[in-house]
């Protein structure tokens, strides 16, 4: 009896912001491509070609390099005729650049009719060029004015709020809560995650749930530090919360 591999989905990577996007591939990049969905295969692949920040835009590409050798090494029958089913299923200009070449890369061992079937999708490809991918650089323009006050926030002389206003959010050595809600989002987040979690995905997925709006990520790796150094006093022996190369691991 034939087993059925779960595949994991991802929706809105297109349409998400770099710092959401960041948050969202984190655990996707870890995982084979017949543990992800093909569209979502499909997403990481033009998500690898984007305008993205740095760390993140390399551990695509890093991504889209093994992604396209385990395309190329999907053996003939079932995996194959059903990977390239899917893949002609979706819109044409969501197939990116560099995974129409993964795909072109299954021709030298291409049986019959896998060749019949990529001969027909460079067709269509030849008809319908790839959509260029460009991230929105904030999730919304609400969000945007909150995000440009809450920096300025800092830099502004104190002065008496408005009538109905809301409250500026104490800063972090004045109100305890903003500390404790980073170490338990730090916490929760690495529990369980082996072999960690690189440091800038790490703060940005803490700044993206932070119910503090003017937290930043000075602030955020202020109390990873704070908690790295409180590990090291613990007994040996006991799992505690500490950087290993660019990761944050609890061990």
């Amino acid at each position: 009896m034939a087993l059925t591999v779960q595949k994991t989905s991802m929706d809105n990577l297109r349409t998400s912001d770099a710092v959401t996007v960041t948050i969202l591939v984190a655990d996707l990049l870890r995982l084979h491509i017949d543990r992800i969905e093909t569209s979502v295969v499909a997403d990481l692949f033009a998500l690898s070609d984007a305008d993205i920040s740095a760390a993140v835009g390399a551990d695509l590409r890093a991504w889209a390099g093994r992604a396209t050798r385990e395309v190329i090494d999907l053996p003939e029958g079932d995996a194959r005729r059903g990977f390239l089913a899917e893949v002609a299923a979706m819109p044409a200009e969501l197939v990116s650049a560099r995974f129409r070449a993964a795909i072109e890369g299954l021709a030298p061992t291409a049986s019959a009719e896998t060749m019949a079937t990529l001969e027909s999708l460079a067709a269509t490809w030849a008809a319908t060029p790839p959509a260029v991918l460009v991230l929105p650089t904030k999730p919304t323009s609400k969000v945007s004015a909150q995000g440009a006050a809450a920096e300025a926030a800092p830099r502004q002389v104190a002065r008496a709020p408005k009538a109905g206003a809301a409250p500026t959010t104490p800063v972090a050595d004045v109100d305890p809560r903003r500390g404790a809600f980073v170490r338990d989002d730090v916490r929760n987040t690495l529990e369980g995650k082996d072999p960690g979690i690189k440091e800038n995905v790490l703060v940005a997925g803490i700044k993206h749930r932070s119910p503090f709006k003017d937290m930043t990520e000075a602030e955020i790796r202020a109390e990873l530090r704070k908690l790295e150094r409180e590990g090291l006093k613990q007994k040996p022996g006991t799992a505690r919360i500490r950087k290993s190369g660019e990761r944050w691991v609890i061990r």
